[in-house]
């Protein structure tokens, strides 16, 4: 195999905030190769991150002036600042997350002008939304202008493929944790108790880390709780996360046969998190649309059995079904129902047999993989410069809506 080749100045790449698990990642990246990291939105809160990077091996670099902590600035801001980037570090490639944010597109714009290589890293998929032909035009032109990709798992590497783009520049992955925070040794356990210092309780317990929005199918879970409390089933479940959801899912759990049973609590940071999965039984994901479901690759490091949706992206990559735990169809009520009650009749000493299988299948999802994945999709975009008039004008025209 040829060594890839470690570029001699900066790789560029753009996301709108780094949280933890991005800094797992750029470390790794790192000492592969001279990184930059761009922050679009640095001061969004989309997740609410108490994080600081302390300690990066890497450079970073935040935008200014945007109108709100979820916009990014206007363009004539944007291209001043980009440009004096460009200058001031002189990158020898451009990385975007993705290319739905103007910041990214006028990065496409300024690779175009100054012929630097671009990769784009994407976990969209094909079933991810209804498609049209207008959208998936501009993105087919787009992608014109990329060199390589690096992609999240097997569906996203698809539709990049269905929108034509070659399948030998498409790497992987980009999906990934620090798996060594969440193997800290640690028995099976059970929700807090009463007092919140995490002690244990009985009986054990469902986990599930979300947000609280409609993709996450928040009902569908409770729902399938519902009838399995009515089954006679004796697990608690624990829902961890924030959002705009909040009070519907409350009324859900208040209408639930035993609401004792469920505990809600906030969004939690990473210590923290990590200690629930080292608390549950198991760990649920119920969504009806995810492009990836990163809480997974927390519970298998963790060493946790999983419940996960078939329309969750790692779906297909990371669950094996009835060894690391199951998948089940969320437009089928019975399924999920099924897997939890499977779950609980599971003895102690298989379910540690599966969770250990998880972990071993989770082996070559982590940072150091990332960053091979990223190294060589940056060494197959700089022998691959493009410069696509069509790319062009649909990046000027997309990025000023």
């Amino acid at each position: 195999m040829t060594p890839i080749q470690t570029p001699q100045s900066p790789v560029l790449l753009a996301l709108r905030r780094i949280g933890p698990y991005h800094h797992a990642r750029f470390q790794a990246a790192a000492e592969r190769m001279p990184l930059v990291v761009l922050e679009t939105r640095p001061d969004s809160q989309e997740y609410p991150w108490l994080f600081t990077a302390q300690g990066a091996r890497y450079g970073r670099r935040r935008l200014e002036g945007a109108p709100s902590p979820e916009q990014d600035p206007p363009l004539i801001s944007l291209d001043r600042q980009l440009k004096a980037l460009n200058d001031a570090i002189a990158p020898s490639t451009i990385v975007c997350v993705g290319w739905a944010d103007s910041s990214y597109l006028r990065l496409f714009r300024l690779a175009a002008e100054r012929t630097l290589p671009l990769v784009v890293i994407s976990d969209s998929r094909w079933r991810d939304r209804p498609r049209h032909w207008l959208p998936e035009l501009s993105k087919r032109l787009l992608l014109r202008q990329c060199g390589s990709a690096l992609v999240a798992g097997s569906e996203s590497r698809a539709y990049l493929e269905r929108l034509g783009f070659p399948a030998a520049a498409i790497h992987q992955p980009w999906d990934v944790v620090d798996n060594a925070v969440f193997q800290a040794p640690s028995t099976p356990g059970n929700p807090r108790d009463d007092n919140g210092t995490g002690g244990p309780a009985d009986p054990p317990h469902f986990l599930c880390v979300c947000r609280f929005v409609a993709k996450k199918n928040h009902q569908g879970l409770l729902a399938a709780y519902a009838a399995y409390q009515r089954l006679g089933g004796l697990w608690g479940l624990r829902l961890i996360g924030a959002g705009p959801l909040e009070a519907e899912i409350r009324a859900a759990v208040a209408s639930l046969p035993d609401p004792s049973r469920v505990q809600l609590d906030p969004f939690l940071q990473l210590e923290a998190l990590r200690l629930a999965y080292s608390q549950a039984a198991a760990v649920v994901l119920a969504s009806t649309s995810d492009q990836w479901g990163l809480v997974v690759n927390e519970a298998m490091a963790a060493g946790r059995p999983v419940i996960v949706s078939s329309a969750c992206g790692c779906a297909v990559d990371l669950v094996r079904h009835g060894v690391t735990g199951w998948c089940f169809d969320p437009h089928e009520p019975g399924g999920l129902l099924v897997a939890l009650q499977r779950l609980e009749q599971t003895p102690l000493d298989a379910r540690e047999a599966m969770g250990a299988a998880a972990r071993e299948n989770l082996k070559n999802w982590d940072p150091a993989a990332f960053a091979s994945g990223l190294a060589a999709a940056v060494e197959h975009a700089s022998g691959d410069r493009r410069n696509s008039l069509s790319a062009r004008v649909a990046t000027a025209l997309l990025s000023r809506r």
